[in-house]
């Protein structure tokens, strides 16, 4: 039996490395899932999603892998016509706009993608262990650490903010490009005088949990205090082609937080190319919403995720045709 099943799974992969996700006995497809860089949601949720489709009783199997960023993803679709039609792509809708616009960080214009499901909104700010650096303002003069590069939510989106919302050059604040975990460890050890962190939330402000990583930071008993952006200032990076939306992180959201912290949100979660099957689409849309429930039982970013929460803040024009007729077949959209 185990040789068996072990011949099943050779075809699948034969296939697939020959451009096609469909085993060659037509009952199985094997997708690809670029994720996002370790230690993040995405890439938490990304591999909760391959266990699920593993376990479930599905024609579809999801290949979940780290990538270095959404940017990435975009950039890889874009040139591999293979990867088009046999697989997924973290992304979000922030980094969607600044690559149909060829705007910073791109270099030119990239082809649409569609949603399969939107799993979580993701919001970053900045944390220091100084207790006289109350704003952005005060890190002039000083170094900060972002996610890497290629990282949207983690590294692009709060560049712009202290480019433009805060109008910081690279004359007044250095920026280092690290990672997330990196970032904070750069702090813990001195490095830097800022860095990244941030969390997850439901939509409609329904549940709120901590990245991994900044997890781990505040379980270091470091005095740490955390850096608002600021509404006015996450307006003024809106205005010059950012999409986010400004948020407040309610007072106790954070445990330790009295405050409120005056944030911004963007969305993630999973797209194809326009050339990927619309069959395809279908299965694994379907596999999504059979077993949201069920991404709970790996993470607590799980616990954030629920049927209409997949297709949250994307008209329909924005979905992928298979994955639209899975939401309309289980009522999620009428």
């Amino acid at each position: 039996m185990q040789r068996y099943l072990a011949l099943i799974v050779s075809a699948a992969v034969l296939a697939f490395s020959s451009g096609t996700a469909f085993a060659a006995n037509d009952s199985v497809a094997r997708v690809s899932l670029l994720s996002a860089p370790f230690g993040t949601g995405s890439y938490v949720l990304a591999a909760a999603l391959q266990d699920i489709s593993n376990k479930a009783a599905s024609n579809v199997k999801i290949d979940a892998s780290e990538s270095p960023g959404f940017l990435y993803n975009i950039k890889e679709l874009a040139t591999n016509a293979d990867a088009r039609k046999t697989t997924i792509v973290g992304s979000g809708k922030g980094v969607l706009a600044l690559a149909a616009a060829g705007d910073k960080p791109f270099k030119k214009k990239y082809p649409p993608l569609k949603l399969i499901a939107n799993y979580e909104l993701v919001t970053v700010w900045l944390a220091t262990l100084d207790a006289k650096m109350k704003t952005v303002a005060d890190l002039a003069g000083k170094r900060v650490a972002l996610g890497r590069a290629a990282q949207i939510n983690w590294a692009v989106e709060p560049e712009r903010l202290i480019r433009v919302g805060w109008g910081l050059g690279d004359d007044k604040v250095k920026l280092s490009y690290l990672g997330p975990k990196e970032a904070v460890s750069a702090l813990l050890d001195g490095h830097v005088a800022a860095a990244i962190v941030g969390g997850y939330m439901g939509p409609g402000n329904k549940g709120f949990v901590l990245s991994p990583q900044t997890t781990q930071f505040m379980a270091s008993g470091r005095d740490i205090h955390f850096i608002p952006w600021g509404k006015a200032e996450v307006e003024k990076t809106i205005a010059s082609g950012m999409q986010m939306v400004p948020v407040d992180l309610p007072p106790n959201t954070i445990h330790g937080v009295s405050q409120s912290l005056p944030v911004f949100a963007d969305t993630a979660g999973w797209f194809v190319s326009e050339d990927f099957p619309e069959q395809l689409a279908y299965q694994v849309t379907k596999l999504i919403i059979d077993n949201v429930d069920k991404f709970a039982k790996y993470h607590a970013l799980g616990k954030l995720m629920s049927r209409q929460a997949l297709v949250f803040g994307f008209d329909e024009k924005d979905i992928a045709p298979g994955a639209l007729k899975a939401y309309r077949e289980a009522g999620i959209i009428k």
